[in-house]
């Protein structure tokens, strides 16, 4: 009987041979769905044989691991995940098993069960770096900063990592602490002295600060070696624009516009510069172009109405009457900045009912006043509000909104019945009162 379990063993196991070189064949080719279909296979061909399973442990997990991976590239993350941990009791400590774990747990968004499988994978390996940016990663991730500088500072203390340190000054940007966002972005460019999306950041920063000219230096710098490049150029043209140079930083746009940058911030920012300068044909001209593109920006309809406004019509002896785009213009911009009544009514009045609700009748009466002040026809604020002061004891003023109601409200209704009876109720405790 041993003898017959022994050749079965050893059949099964060359019928795996067999089956992971033709398995290699279809990873070699890309064809993971045929890949994956081998080691279905192959899996059906083990079954459920504890023996064999035991003796072969090793293979089973292999298995498992390129599944895991074929899945991981046809999107099937859920059951990369599945087919992970089904095979995990085999070895609880095995360092590859436990990390491909993790990643497919990262790509199904499960970042707390990521995190602490990298957090076990940290205390396996503690000299490894790779665990611990993982970790570092997600708590970048989750908007944890704080933790992600501490993260960050351990691995740095072991290895200086650009893109750690990268990610340690976005973390305190993020923080708003952008001294110390600075710091490290220099840390970074001292190392990699053109890194762009580094440089890209640091001119964020200097220009909210209003360090103009040390934008402009900078960028001039960048692009004496590398004078197309699409990310610098933007940032030198705004630098120049808001420094007041507005010729040169025409210069710079137009340059970028002849490199095939046809983009909104191309035109926009050339409409500015033609605009400061007072020159309302081409900054008509730009803006036009910008608008274009993209009409939703309030600022550019504004501007650009401004501009047409000293464009006035020529007709005959009319040579000075107001242009009537601009004017069209004027009004669509002021439409854009007022909010939609409808909306910001059933805003506020959500807002009242939920304050209303929990018995904050102050909040509720400010949030129905506001509520009222968008809708003036829906008056049974008024008497939401009378009955809030009614809440709070305060009977004069719930009288008050109470008979407001009454004089627009329809007899025979619901309310104007309910609004009655509150009137009569509110005179009896006034009488009581006094």
């Amino acid at each position: 009987m041993k003898d017959l379990i022994c050749i079965g063993l050893l059949f099964l196991s060359v019928m795996i041979c067999n089956g992971q070189s033709k398995l290699q064949e279809s990873l070699d080719r890309y064809d993971y769905k045929t890949a994956i279909a081998i080691i279905d296979s192959l899996t059906a061909k083990i079954g459920t044989d504890s023996t064999y399973i035991a003796e072969n442990r090793e293979t089973v997990i292999d298995l498992a691991l390129q599944k895991a991976r074929c899945l991981r590239r046809l999107y099937r993350m859920q059951e990369s995940v599945e087919v992970l941990a089904d095979v995990l009791y085999l070895d609880q400590f095995n360092i590859e098993l436990i990390a491909d774990l993790a990643e497919s747990h990262m790509q199904v968004g499960n970042t707390p069960e990521a995190f602490k499988l990298y957090g076990i994978l940290s205390q396996m390996q503690p000299e490894n770096s790779y665990f611990k940016i993982c970790k570092a990663r997600i708590l970048y991730r989750e908007k944890q900063y704080d933790d992600c500088i501490a993260a960050c500072k351990v691995i740095t203390d072991q290895d200086t990592i650009p893109e750690i340190l990268s990610m340690t000054a976005d973390a305190f940007n993020n923080l708003g602490k952008v001294d110390s966002a600075l710091v490290y972005y220099n840390h970074v460019l001292d190392l990699k002295p053109m890194h762009v999306p580094t440089l890209s950041k640091k001119a964020d920063i200097l220009l909210s600060a209003k360090q103009y000219q040390t934008v402009i230096d900078m960028s001039r710098e960048y692009l004496n070696d590398d004078p197309d490049n699409m990310t610098m150029l933007p940032i030198y043209g705004l630098a120049l624009y808001l420094n007041g140079s507005y010729p040169l930083s025409i210069e710079q746009f137009e340059y970028q516009r002849n490199l095939g940058d046809e983009s909104y911030a191309v035109y926009y920012y050339l409409g500015l510069n033609h605009y400061m300068m007072d020159n309302w044909p081409r900054a008509v001209d730009e803006f036009e172009k910008a608008y274009q593109i993209d009409s939703s920006d309030v600022t550019l309809v504004y501007k650009l109405a401004h501009a047409k406004s000293h464009m006035p019509i020529v007709t005959g002896m009319e040579s000075h009457r107001l242009n009537p785009e601009s004017e069209r213009l004027y009004s669509k911009a002021l439409e854009m900045l007022q909010p939609s009544p409808t909306m910001m009514h059933n805003i506020y009045g959500s807002m009242a009912m939920a304050r209303h609700t929990i018995a904050q009748y102050e909040d509720a009466i400010k949030y129905y006043e506001l509520s009222y002040k968008y809708n003036p026809k829906n008056i049974s604020a008024l008497s939401s509000i009378g009955y809030c002061y009614e809440r709070l004891k305060n009977y004069t003023k719930a009288l008050e909104y109470y008979e407001r109601y009454m004089k627009l409200g329809k007899p025979g209704t619901e309310g104007y019945r309910f609004v009655e009876l509150s009137i009569n109720y509110v005179k009896q405790e006034m009488f009581m009162e006094e």
